[in-house]
């Protein structure tokens, strides 16, 4: 999934979350927006602070395990795929049902063309859907071409222009990170970027008169149909 099938709507997706330092501002912009979100959430952030998955579900937005470490689980076997996906969704269900169908992001998208991560994740799951993307913010590069405090500000809104210009962005799916994961230069920046990113993404989709939604699940299909990037 991909694509919504409201093209007056986007669903702004948030992998790696939730971090103590950002998460409440993206929280406080997307209420002032009266805009809502899809969290993929980490299960070894989440872990540290549980007040912050509760008050995420709280706000109305949804909230799906991202696994529990950041590692490729399409490369490892099934039985610590699921256990990582299963540690993470223990923690999460503690501030919300289960939520079916469940929606799967795996890191680095792994295993979404994969047929065997598709039937592992169905016996954990039956009726769970892998979601892709369609728009990405790219801010896992913005950070790494800060060398300023005041670079964050102009190098978010070039990616943020450059989305809003992007012909898939009506009825898309957005990718963007509570401050990425994967390490790389130019990490004492990325809380900035992530809130910066947030705030300018939500003003453009404004203007544009797009508004966010959580990320429904999609209509069943043809079994094929999950392995066609469309």
């Amino acid at each position: 999934m991909r694509q919504l099938p409201d093209a007056g709507t986007v669903a702004i997706t948030v992998d790696d979350a939730p971090m103590p330092d950002t998460m409440p501002a993206m929280l406080d912009l997307l209420d002032r927006h009266s805009a809502k979100a899809t969290f993929f959430m980490s299960g070894c952030r989440a872990v540290a602070v549980p007040e912050l998955v509760a008050e995420t579900v709280r706000r109305g937005h949804a909230v799906y395990a991202h696994g529990w470490d950041h590692v490729r689980l399409d490369r490892e076997g099934p039985q610590r795929l699921i256990a990582d996906m299963e540690r993470c969704e223990a923690l999460l269900a503690k501030h919300r049902p289960t939520p079916d169908p469940y929606l799967v992001r795996l890191p680095y998208n792994g295993g979404w063309r994969n047929d065997r991560i598709h039937r592992t994740l169905a016996g954990w799951r039956p009726g769970c859907q892998m979601v892709h993307w369609g728009p990405s913010t790219e801010d896992h590069m913005i950070s790494p071409r800060c060398t300023r405090p005041e670079d964050v500000e102009p190098e978010c809104r070039r990616e943020v222009e450059r989305l809003l210009a992007d012909p898939r962005l009506p009825g898309g799916v957005i990718l963007m990170h509570d401050q990425p994961i994967n390490e790389r230069p130019g990490g004492q920046f990325k809380p900035a970027v992530t809130i910066t990113l947030m705030r300018l993404l939500l003003e453009g989709l404004g203007r544009a008169g797009l508004a966010s939604v959580v990320l429904p699940a999609a209509a069943p299909t043809d079994w094929w149909r999950r392995f066609a990037l469309t």
